[in-house]
């Protein structure tokens, strides 16, 4: 069975954070900033946008990296980005090379994808990684086991898990 996700909204979300998430995106920064835009979103409305699944590796939750790398091979075919050689640190870097066309989006879907590019666009992916690996839908599975997208709800990003104590005046 051949796993199935939005590929334009993939490849759009790829050429808006390639341009808009600093200037060193690489695969692994591009990686968790896709994870924390469609987690973010299924704990808001029970869909994510890309739809693509996701594991957990060593350097974090990324999706499926076969489907993943293949995905950014088919984009640096068809010349909408194209990877920069690896720098002294041995870093690729991804440039978009067209404009992300961000009428494939929902408003709230754009709100979203610009508020964590621009909140995480100048951590680094190393910075990224920690903070994906200390949320709670990377560490309820085991390693190179998918990352089922209802454990976004245990993030608790928008406060839908707390208890509401009936006594309390806040």
């Amino acid at each position: 069975m051949i796993p199935k996700y939005n590929k334009e909204k993939l490849r759009n979300a790829v050429l808006y954070i390639a341009k808009n998430g600093g200037n060193d995106v690489g695969k692994k920064k591009l990686a968790k900033i896709l994870y924390f835009i469609d987690f973010t979103l299924y704990e808001l409305r029970k869909k994510s946008l890309t739809e693509i699944a996701y594991t957990k590796q060593d350097f974090g939750p990324m999706p499926k990296p076969k489907l993943f790398y293949n995905a950014l091979s088919v984009l640096q075919k068809e010349g909408d980005i194209e990877m920069e050689k690896p720098n002294h640190f041995n870093l690729e870097k991804i440039n978009a090379k067209k404009e992300a066309n961000m009428n494939v989006f929902s408003p709230e879907e754009i709100e979203q994808i610009k508020n964590i590019t621009e909140k995480y666009r100048l951590s680094n992916a190393g910075e990224l990684e920690k903070i994906a690996q200390s949320e709670p839908p990377y560490k309820m599975v085991e390693y190179e086991e998918e990352i089922p997208y209802h454990l976004a709800f245990y993030r608790n990003s928008f406060g839908e898990m707390d208890l509401k104590d009936e006594n309390s005046d806040t």
